[in-house]
């Protein structure tokens, strides 16, 4: 089973992400990040300079929103099969069924909402990554290729 969601970036097509070191929260430019030419395989964190599956990269939010699109998957999966139980079952005389169908969980679209983070375009290759510089950090590492930028 895959499945598949969207998270709708900021005004300038910024998605966060977050260190699974750090823990610090970053952003990168929605269409370099999900480049079809260019599979990303791994990406460094602007802060720290650790690299890491992008999926470890996730927010907790982008987690979270995967888990109840699953389950409402799950829940779909299971009124179809205990509900057609129930139909055959409830046929026959001697055997009755009585199901609740469950009921799914109300999952919000995700968006990025706009921050006040500095924009920074690695001079390797021309990348984007937005970070808060302000945060006492003297370096800001290139998600893509990992330099100092």
């Amino acid at each position: 089973m895959d499945l598949e969601f969207s998270i709708e970036g900021d005004s300038e097509g910024y998605v966060q992400f977050e260190c699974p070191y750090c823990e610090s929260e970053f952003r990168l430019m929605a269409g370099e990040i999900q480049n079809e030419e260019e599979y990303y395989h791994e990406i460094f964190c602007p802060y720290c300079g650790l690299a890491d599956e992008v999926s470890n990269f996730y927010t907790r939010e982008a987690i979270e929103h995967a888990k109840e699109l699953a389950m409402n998957y799950m829940y779909e999966e299971l009124n179809k099969a205990f509900g057609g139980i129930a139909k055959k079952m409830n046929k026959s005389k001697l055997i009755k069924m009585k199901w609740k169908p469950l009921k799914k969980i109300n999952v919000q679209e995700m968006r990025t909402e706009d921050s006040v983070e500095d924009e920074f375009e690695c001079t390797s290759c021309n990348k984007h990554v937005k970070v808060l510089y302000c945060a006492g950090k003297s370096n800001v590492f290139c998600s893509y290729c990992g330099v100092d930028i």
